[in-house]
């Protein structure tokens, strides 16, 4: 039930990023102008997390880093589950680079999971199943 609810959450996030990444009437990425916008598809992360090797509490912030930028945070949904983090790169140059895990609300103090993940262009948005492991809250 749990897997499913996540799939079906994970779909419907994906269509929306699809929907706004489609908007354009160009087809082809450019890299954003100044405003931040995904020039590609983007990584939709769910999984399950460990905080210093116990299940993660729930109702924490998450969220992803790659380049220069950075995803929306979700709240943790449950202890030791976290869904919907995604990302997307706004410049081409974030092709091959790491893709980060934090916790804690990006304008404050966060902590980074020991996992990285690395981006790659890809024609349509990703559904990745990733467990992460947090050294300790932020």
């Amino acid at each position: 039930m749990i897997g499913r609810l996540r799939l079906i959450v994970a779909l419907i996030a994906m269509v929306a990023v699809a929907a706004v990444a489609c908007s354009s009437d160009d087809p082809t990425p450019t890299a954003a102008p100044t405003g931040g916008t995904p020039v590609f598809f983007p990584y939709i992360f769910s999984g399950d997390f460990t905080v210093a090797g116990e299940p993660g509490p729930q109702g924490v912030p998450m969220f992803a880093r790659l380049a220069d930028g950075r995803g929306l945070f979700n709240e943790t949904i449950r202890p030791g589950e976290y869904i919907n983090v995604s990302v997307a790169p706004t410049v081409e140059d974030a092709i091959g680079q790491e893709i980060t895990f934090h916790l804690g609300h990006p304008d404050g103090p966060t902590v980074q999971a020991d996992e990285t993940y690395t981006y790659d262009r890809v024609s349509q948005p990703q559904l990745i199943e990733l467990d992460l492991n947090f050294p300790s809250l932020p």
